[in-house]
């Protein structure tokens, strides 16, 4: 009979994510996972496999929380184009100042190991359309009801929106205030009249 666990697997995975989201895949060593987990290294590879499924996993609960978090964000009722408006300029906000410094998970995952991993690549395409798709049923929502130009296409709304948003992710890095943050956002968001 094996032994229960004696950590708590979830904890774990958001450690090994917090540590993979600070210094990156290849910077992030197995000590370095070992040490932020509070995991031997047998645990380690019996609950979560090697560095790569780690990785992988930590990816996948990364986009778990995204995806809660924008469901939250979108699925309200309302004006579609005030939802959206107050969803890009969340993400400002937290894209501006010191919190917005550390960047995104995935956009680091997309710069640093998808060009020579082809499964961080699949997995980056396939989280993109997840949430392409989900903003555009959301703007297509929003023409229905007369609150978004009809003609505009909204997959490439969707995909503008999201390409937008990735870049303010990238400018947060560079710690912007929070008042140039808006500024862009409010570009962003004009797309919608």
């Amino acid at each position: 009979m094996p032994r229960p666990k004696e950590f708590d697997p979830g904890e774990a995975m958001q450690e090994a994510m917090e540590a993979f989201w600070q210094r990156g895949y290849h910077a992030t060593s197995i000590h370095d996972l070992l040490s932020e987990m509070k995991l031997n290294r047998g645990s380690m590879y019996a609950t979560f496999g090697d560095k790569k499924q780690l990785f992988m996993a930590a990816l996948d609960e990364y986009e778990r929380q995204g995806r809660a978090a924008l469901s939250e964000a979108l699925d309200r009722p309302g004006s579609v184009k005030e939802i959206l408006r107050e969803w890009v300029m969340q993400v400002a906000d937290a894209c501006s100042g010191e919190a917005g410094s550390r960047g995104c998970l995935a956009l680091k995952a997309a710069l640093e190991v998808a060009p020579h991993d082809a499964d961080v690549a699949d997995w980056l395409r396939h989280v993109s359309r997840r949430r392409e798709r989900a903003v555009a049923q959301v703007i297509r929502r929003g023409q229905t009801e007369g609150d978004i130009n009809p003609r505009l296409d909204p997959r490439a709304i969707a995909r503008y929106l999201m390409s937008s948003l990735a870049g303010l992710r990238v400018l947060g890095t560079a710690s912007p205030a929070h008042r140039q943050m808006r500024e862009v956002a409010d570009l962003i968001v004009r797309i919608l009249d």
